[in-house]
């Protein structure tokens, strides 16, 4: 089957008397071009959507004001706590445990708690080295823990914490069985009891 691309004679000479060729309106409703209808339409089917997503986003919010205005009502009876065998921590800045070692001639031996910089090969910026261990503080320890109690401080691994959002107070949970060491006073006797 063989398809035409131009037009005959006879085709171009009756689009010429019919209009079709002289603006390139070829629907003309209530004097106004199909072409002018078909955007307005589609312009109010948009702002249509626009207005629903709107609507739905203002709702959203104010459902979370209202949750925000009811936890502050109760914010000082408001507690968290671990549950089972989790520790709810704090993490560290830098390990405490850590200082800086100088001779006495000003030469570092130790940089301590800070991190070392290096050139990154794939920016070719220099960076922070981000340590893999974390350290700190327990303020809650759950009812199935062993080992670890409240205001111990202990090393884990930064990947075996989960953030908790608090208002905003940098808490995590660690499992117990995750944790590395304990660091805290009397642990020996305790741990052999």
């Amino acid at each position: 089957m063989s398809e035409r691309i131009a037009m005959n004679g006879n085709e171009k000479l009756a689009r010429v008397v019919s209009g079709l060729e002289s603006d390139a309106k070829h629907f003309v409703v209530n004097g106004e071009s199909a072409e002018k209808i078909l955007q307005r339409e589609a312009t109010e089917k948009f702002n249509t959507r626009v207005d629903e997503y709107v609507d739905k986003f203002d709702k959203h919010a104010e459902k979370l004001k209202e949750y925000a205005e009811k936890f502050n009502e109760q914010i000082d009876g408001m507690e968290i706590k671990a549950i089972k065998d989790n520790l709810l921590i704090q993490p560290f800045n830098e390990n405490p445990f850590q200082r800086i070692q100088k001779t006495d001639s000003g030469i570092i031996l130790d940089m301590g708690g800070q991190k070392p910089i290096y050139k990154s090969n794939e920016t070719g910026e220099y960076e922070e080295e981000e340590s893999a261990i974390c350290v700190a503080t327990v303020l809650d320890a759950g009812p199935d823990c062993k080992w670890v109690k409240d205001g111990d401080v202990v090393y884990c691994t930064k990947v075996s914490i989960v953030p908790v959002p608090f208002f905003k107070q940098n808490l995590n949970l660690l499992n117990e069985n995750r944790v590395l060491a304990v660091v805290g006073e009397g642990l020996t006797k305790r741990f052999n009891k």
